[in-house]
């Protein structure tokens, strides 16, 4: 007489096999044994594992599967490919910060400061390009271009100092983005900027919008850490909007640096994705721009009589965005007639005029240090 126990059974399911003619019959043999195949299942102790080689090709589709049942931890990396993807079935919810997306923001990168290195702290007064201070009560904000504090891959910053008065969290320093995008109207739009401070609770990223339902939306306050650390906003704009604006905001006093700051359309924020520096500065000189940079590079100039104007036309290097205010800074270099003037200007060009104080040859040159002409158009 011999028996065995079944191996793809075990414990309480676990039934003896007869492996002799000797072996005597018992009906609780076939008790066990009838019970534990109507348990079979192939899981562990009801079965032998299923020979998965053995099922033909097809042979399991979808509707085999419960639903809501396949991990990631069963799907081998690498083995879904772009055809396994249905078209336009990733939605931007499923985008990852890393995923390069069209910067809206003007200088976003902070790089370009044509109205100077700072520090400037006058309340409405544009910084870097595109970046306005907006001081409340007796808050005070100074902003500088810094080369020590930058974030990786930039070459400047911008170092923010703020000392809180009686502005209550409302100071800001900001872009404007209602008047000159008016397509952002009735999408979602979220916003990055990469902040360093030592000051905990000082500095947050907020984006506010007017309009039915609008409002300020804001990140969560720099932890203080001293390291830069990327925070993050997201807000609709409501159809009926006029202003929204991209806004860096000061609730207490503290030095912080800013840089690398996106705005893209969808619930998911980007991280910085830098634009060709070529694009990057025509960007801002729709907004504004210097003309008569160099010394000796305006020159009016012609023979006439005396009361009579002489006019050269002036081309920008962009097209500006609104007509924009026209300023002749500094002392020029005239010959028979007084510092030029303009007469008029638009939003291709400008007119600069000189009038002969007496007949001859008249001409004005910007032959001095700051003597040029400043086209500023802010919509």
């Amino acid at each position: 007489m011999a028996r065995t126990n079944s191996v793809n059974f075990t414990g309480a399911n676990q039934f003896p096999i007869a492996s002799a003619g000797t072996d005597i019959f018992k009906k609780e043999d076939v008790q066990v044994a009838t019970k534990s195949l109507d348990l079979h299942t192939h899981g562990a102790g009801l079965g032998a594992p299923v020979d998965v080689s053995a099922l033909a090709a097809g042979a399991i589709d979808g509707s085999k599967l419960t639903d809501n049942t396949v991990t990631s931890a069963k799907i081998a990396d690498g083995t879904i490919v772009a055809a396994d993807i249905a078209d336009a079935g990733i939605t931007n919810a499923k985008l990852g910060p890393d995923v390069a997306r069209a910067n809206l923001l003007t200088n976003g990168g902070f790089e370009i400061w044509q109205r100077g290195n700072g520090p400037l702290s006058t309340n409405g007064q544009y910084t870097c390009d595109r970046f306005a201070l907006s001081l409340v009560g007796t808050d005070t904000l100074s902003v500088s271009r810094d080369t020590a504090n930058v974030d990786i891959g930039s070459t400047y910053c911008a170092a923010c100092t703020f000392t809180l008065g009686t502005g209550a969290g409302g100071t800001a320093w900001y872009q404007p983005l209602g008047p000159d995008q008016p397509q952002l109207k009735g999408r979602t739009l979220s916003a990055s900027v990469r902040i360093k401070t030592a000051t905990a609770n000082a500095v947050r990223l907020n984006f506010y919008t007017n309009g039915t339902g609008g409002a300020m939306v804001s990140s969560a306050y720099h932890s203080g850490s001293g390291a830069y650390q990327t925070l993050t906003v997201t807000n609709s704009i409501p159809s009926d909007a006029t202003t929204f604006n991209f806004a860096i905001g000061f609730a207490a006093s503290c030095v912080a640096y800013i840089d690398n700051a996106m705005l893209v359309v969808g619930s998911q924020p980007a991280n910085y994705a830098p634009l060709h520096p070529a694009d990057d500065l025509a960007r801002c000189l729709r907004y504004y721009e210097i003309l008569g940079e160099g010394a000796g590079e305006i020159a009016v100039t012609g023979y006439q009589a005396a009361g009579q104007p002489i006019d050269a036309t002036l081309s920008y290097h962009v097209r500006k965005a609104v007509t924009p205010t026209i300023t002749k800074n500094g002392a020029w270099g005239v010959l028979n007639c007084g510092q030029p003037g303009t007469n008029g200007g638009y939003v291709n060009s400008v007119v600069l005029r000189i009038t002969a104080t007496a007949s001859g040859t008249t001409s004005a040159v910007n032959n001095a240090g700051g003597a040029n002409v400043t086209i500023e158009a802010n919509p």
